[in-house]
Parts: structure tokens; C-alpha cells; sequence
């Protein structure tokens, strides 16, 4: 039985279920919600997988996605690919440039200058037509246009239109083709067109083929073997006609090899010193050119020269632009027995460049090459040229003959020539001076000629004596004396020039600047004055004569006086520009200068060296003005 406390209790829990008032609540649990991926689970061997939340599955799924729309869209892209392959070249329309023919008929040799006709047949067997086709044909360079016209023939365009399905055209072209003998030349034909429905520009090209069978003219060099080493050689080209037509505009090229110096032709070259031009030859005529040079080289080196002949560019004149002939010539260079070479103030070339007044020592080396020895040696040297002074002449261990101007070393005037064993030698000397140049000494273009000979006998094995002799040619070219006069004035000249003289401290007194150019005896190009003015000396802007290129530059002070061309004799160049000067007390008892250094340059036509020439720049110091009184009208006052 229930003791009383207990009865309470249940009387109490009865009373509150029934009762209309009291409202028992009870708060609910809240359960995880979890997914589980059982296909995932199952796989799991050690079942301890580890599932994943929901954004892994949403980023796995849209992984997915794309990789499945990617595969579609390659899927896609291949099959439009194999449409289009198909469509053009495996379809109804089957187009193909191997079912384009191209032939040419013609003859497989020529002539050079003869006239090819040549036919150009094109056959569409596509089953399309070939819509605006353009035949193109590619002529070898020298070839001329045969309409009566003396041109360059490149190449031809001719639209063809449309070529129907099935159908051939057939062209004719002329053409005059020159070439070297036996040489092939390629001419190029192609076709370019295109189809309907397609931008795309197809081709198809084909080459032609065709031999030069003879040239209308042969070149003929002079037969030259062996040279000496320093020697005088001739060479002599003969342009020889090869067919019964007349041949204008013809060139002949010469390439000369390293160690060649050319000094003379006959006749005279057209362009430079290598291209002649020959205004027309036929079967009766025939034309040598003649070429005086020096060649040097080691013992046994070969010098090659190349003979070049054919009708001129028509762009450019001094060019070949069909080619006839070639001719090479091969020259091999051996010491002589009696080597001999001079030297001018050291330098061994075959032309030397000297100016007026300057004395000129010559230095004549002399060897024996040969395994035997040279007995009776002699060395002769000539002098030519006006422009020698004969006073002049100084001779070491020699003897100056001056009725010909010729200079002898012989055994009588040194024992070293009377017997010269082999690998001996020596040197002598001598010296001279041009005479003096001024712009009426008549002189024009001055060079002196040094011809130098030197002989001996050989004694050969047999001891038999030999004459052994060798030569060398030098020329001293005299450059022309281009000089500069620049003065300053105040009282004469073509300005009025204002100012105190003697100039005073902070006060501008302006002068005349002249400069004067003369010239001797050569054409001189490109002459230039530039000379620079001081920071206290100011431009005024004013030119005599207005006619003169002249030119200021007041960065730096720069003044600059293009000349061009002097001749001459030809009187003289002059030019006159004012300046002003504004001393300083720090210049006060000073004569101050007006311009720098006066600098002159140009280029000799003659002697092709560049001609500087520096005067000092001018100052107040008025010396050729007549008014000028003396040093106290130059000095700065206060």
C-alpha cells in the first residue's frame, strides 16, 4: 500500500492531467540530418568512407556538366570538319589544281637575240569552271619585248576570264631572249584562278625550259700566262661578232682581282675605270679594248679576271642587263730574279699624294731571287713631269744625269751591284721636290712619273750568263693648293659698320668678316668653310653676296659656308658677314677674336684625297683695313 507523501504525489499528477489550466510542453529533439552515398559506402573496403557535404556534390556535378558539353563540342567540330573536306574536295563539285593542264610548245634551243614563239595551252578538266583566271608568264632576266620596242621583257599578265568546265584556251607569246652560250634559261608559266562559292585564290604553275644555243658575239682575251710582281702588265680584250645582225647598246664589264691597280685604257672607259660601251658592232667590225695596270701578289698566288659582255640595263646604263659572254683569265704571280721596289716617305703604293713644297725621299730596294748569283747589276730610275724641279734632286751613292733626268747606280758608283749572291740585297736613296703652285702657274692636274728598271747577268749552271731585268712605275700625284684668306675690317667692305673704335666695355661696335678661297691647279668638289663665333660676338644676320650658301647656327655660334666646286684658275671664291661685339671689362687692353679657327675642306678630282686646310680666326686686330691706325684701335677701352 501507498504511504501518504506517494498518494499526494499521484493526486497531485491526476489533478494536473485533468486540469483545464495547465498545459505540459516539452521541447522536441533535434536529429542530424546526414546523406549517405551508399554506392561510395559499399566501394569502401574498410567501410571508415568519409561522405561527402552537399557543395562537394553540387562542384562534382557541375564538374561534370562541362565535361561533357567540352566532348560535345569536339564531337561537333570534327564532323563539320569532315563536311567541309568533303564538300570541296570529295563531293559533286570534285575541284583540284592536278586537274588544270598546262602545256607549252616551243623549240628546246635558241639562239641568243633570236626571236621564241612559244604556245600556252591550259585545259580545265574540274567540273567546275575556273572563274577570273590571269595567265601569268615569268621571263628570264636579258629578255626583250619583241614588239619593235627596245625594252625589258619581265613578265606578262593576260586575264583569261572564265575557262568553262571541260574547255582549253590556247595563247601565242613572243619574245626576243638573249643568254650566254650554252646556258639554259627557265621561263615560268602560271594560272591562278578561282571557283564559285570560294574567296580562296588557287594556282597552278608549270616551267618551261630552253637552251642558248650560241651567242651573238665571242670574247677574245690576250693570252697571259705568268706576271712579275709589281710589273707594268697589258691586257687587251677583242669584242668579236658572231652573227650577221647589227648588235647596239653593248657593254663590256671587267672585274679586276686584289693586287691589280689600274692606270691606263684604250680606249678610255665609259664608266669608271672597268665599263665601256660599244654603240653598235656587226660581222664586219670588231673592237679591242686595251687595259694598262700593275699587279702585286706573293710568290706563285693566282689573280683571277672576269670578262663580261651584253646588251645594257635599261634601269641601270652602267650595267649588264642580258648577258652575252664571259670570259675569266687566270694570272699567276711569280717574283723576278732581280726583285726591285721603291718606297715614297715609306709608302709602297703605286700612286702617292703629295703636296706643293714638300720634299719627297725615295727609297729604292733591290734583291736577288734567283738561286744564282747576279753579276753587273744596274738600276736606272726616270723622272717625268713638269712639275719637277730638277734643282731639287739629291742622290745617295748614285749620279743624277740631268739631260735626261735619269738617276744610275751601277758597280762604277757602288761595288755592291758588281756580284750579287743569292737572298743578297740593298737599298739606295734618293730625294726631290715638286716646283711651287700658284693659280697662274699653268699646271693642271701635276703628277711626276718614276720609272724604275734594274738588269743583271745570271749565272746559270752551265755558267752561262743570263740577262735578267725587272721594272717598276710609280706616279706622285700633286695636290692642288686650296687656300683660305680670311680678314676683318670696319671702314671697308660692303656694310656700314657702326660703333666705336677702339671698341669700349659694354658698348657693340660691329665688322666685317671676309673670306676668300683660291684654288691652284686641280678641280676641287665639295669645298666647306666652318668656323664658330665667340660668346660675346653676335650675329647680325647680313650676307654678301645673297647668292652664297651661308649658314648660322646659334646653337654653338656655327657658321658654315658651303662652297661646292672650285676650279682652277678661276678667279676667287669670296663671301662677306657682319658680326658685333660687345667687350667686357674683363677684356679691357685686350684685342679680342671675332671667330675661330677657320676650317676648309674638299675632295682633289684628281689625286680623290680630301684637302683641310685651318687658318686662324680674325680679331680685332684690323691689319688689311685701310683706316686701321695701329694696335690702339684693336685693344678694348673702358
Amino acid at each position: 500500500m501507498p504511504n501518504n507523501e506517494e498518494k499526494n504525489r499521484i493526486e497531485k499528477l491526476k489533478d494536473r492531467l485533468y486540469s483545464k489550466k495547465d498545459i505540459i510542453r516539452r521541447e522536441r529533439s533535434q536529429f542530424p540530418r546526414k546523406i549517405y552515398d551508399v554506392k561510395v559506402a559499399w566501394e569502401d573496403k574498410d567501410n571508415n568512407q568519409v561522405f561527402p557535404d552537399k557543395n562537394d556534390l553540387k562542384k562534382m556535378k557541375k564538374k561534370t556538366f562541362l565535361e561533357k558539353t567540352l566532348v560535345a563540342a569536339v564531337i561537333f567540330f570534327l564532323i563539320s570538319a569532315i563536311v567541309v573536306f568533303v564538300a570541296v574536295f570529295g563531293g559533286a563539285t570534285n575541284v583540284s589544281s592536278d586537274n588544270v593542264e598546262i602545256s607549252v610548245t616551243g623549240p628546246s634551243t635558241i639562239e641568243s637575240g633570236g626571236e621564241l614563239l612559244m604556245q600556252v595551252s591550259i585545259k580545265n578538266n574540274n567540273s567546275v569552271d575556273l572563274e577570273l583566271a590571269d595567265l601569268i608568264i615569268e621571263y628570264p632576266e636579258g629578255t626583250h619585248s619583241a614588239s619593235g620596242d627596245i625594252q625589258d621583257l619581265n613578265s606578262v599578265r593576260e586575264s583569261m576570264d572564265i575557262i568553262s568546265a571541260g574547255k582549253s584556251v590556247r595563247k601565242e607569246y613572243k619574245s626576243i631572249l638573249y643568254g650566254e652560250e650554252n646556258s639554259e634559261k627557265d621561263i615560268v608559266i602560271s594560272l591562278e584562278y578561282r571557283i564559285a562559292g570560294s574567296n580562296a585564290i588557287f594556282f597552278k604553275d608549270r616551267k618551261y625550259e630552253i637552251k642558248i644555243s650560241s651567242s651573238p658575239i665571242n670574247l677574245i682575251v690576250s693570252p697571259l700566262k705568268e706576271v712579275i710582281s709589281g710589273q707594268d702588265i697589258e691586257l687587251s680584250v677583242s669584242v668579236v661578232s658572231n652573227t650577221p645582225n647589227e648588235i647596239n647598246d653593248l657593254l663590256v664589264s671587267i672585274e679586276y682581282p686584289f693586287g691589280f691597280e689600274f692606270k691606263s685604257a684604250s680606249p678610255e672607259p665609259e664608266f669608271g675605270n672597268n665599263v665601256w660601251k660599244i654603240k653598235s658592232i656587226d660581222s664586219s667590225s670588231q673592237n679591242v679594248i686595251k687595259i694598262k695596270g700593275t699587279i702585286t701578289g706573293q710568290d706563285d698566288e693566282e689573280r683571277v679576271f672576269k670578262f663580261s659582255s651584253g646588251t645594257r640595263d635599261f634601269k641601270n646604263e652602267k650595267e649588264i642587263g642580258a648577258l652575252f659572254a664571259s670570259v675569266t683569265k687566270s694570272l699567276l704571280i711569280k717574283k723576278p730574279f732581280l726583285g726591285i721596289d721603291i718606297a715614297l716617305n715609306g709608302d709602297t703604293s703605286a700612286t702617292y699624294v703629295s703636296q706643293r713644297n714638300k720634299s719627297i725621299r725615295v727609297d729604292v730596294m733591290w734583291s736577288n731571287n734567283s738561286p744564282a748569283t747576279i753579276i753587273d747589276g744596274e738600276i736606272l730610275i726616270k723622272l717625268k713631269g713638269d712639275i719637277l724641279d730638277k734643282s731639287s734632286i739629291s742622290v745617295d751613292k748614285g749620279f743624277y744625269r740631268s739631260f735626261d733626268n735619269t738617276i744610275v747606280w751601277n758597280k762604277t758608283t757602288s761595288g755592291e751591284l758588281s756580284e750579287i749572291n743569292s737572298g743578297e740585297g740593298g737599298r739606295f736613296s734618293f730625294s726631290f721636290s715638286p716646283l711651287s703652285l700658284s693659280a697662274k702657274s699653268g699646271f693642271v692636274d701635276p703628277e711626276i712619273l718614276i720609272n724604275v728598271s734594274a738588269k743583271g747577268n745570271r749565272i746559270s749552271e752551265n755558267e752561262t750568263p743570263e740577262e735578267v731585268i725587272s721594272t717598276v712605275s710609280k706616279v706622285v700625284k700633286i695636290s692642288s693648293d686650296l687656300m683660305i684668306a680670311p680678314r676683318a675690317t670696319y671702314y671697308t667692305g660692303p656694310f656700314v659698320n657702326t660703333g666705336s673704335i677702339p671698341p669700349k666695355v659694354d658698348k657693340e661696335t660691329t665688322y666685317t668678316i671676309t673670306l676668300t678661297v683660291t684654288n691652284t691647279t686641280n678641280n676641287v668638289s665639295d669645298v666647306k668653310v666652318s668656323l664658330s663665333l665667340p660668346a660675346y660676338v653676335r650675329w647680325m644676320g647680313v650676307v654678301s653676296p645673297t647668292s652664297e650658301n651661308i649658314s648660322y647656327n646659334s646653337i654653338g655660334g656655327e657658321i658654315v659656308w658651303n662652297i661646292g666646286d672650285v676650279k682652277p684658275g678661276a678667279g676667287t671664291k669670296e663671301v662677306y658677314f657682319q658680326v658685333a661685339l660687345l667687350p667686357s671689362i674683363s677684356q679691357v687692353g685686350e684685342s679680342p677674336k671675332l671667330t675661330s679657327d677657320i676650317v676648309m675642306e674638299g675632295i682633289d678630282q684628281f689625286t680623290n684625297a680630301i684637302i683641310r686646310k685651318t687658318e686662324k680666326g680674325v680679331s680685332t686686330t684690323l691689319n688689311t683695313d685701310s683706316g686701321f691706325t695701329g694696335s690702339g684701335d684693336a685693344r678694348v677701352v673702358q
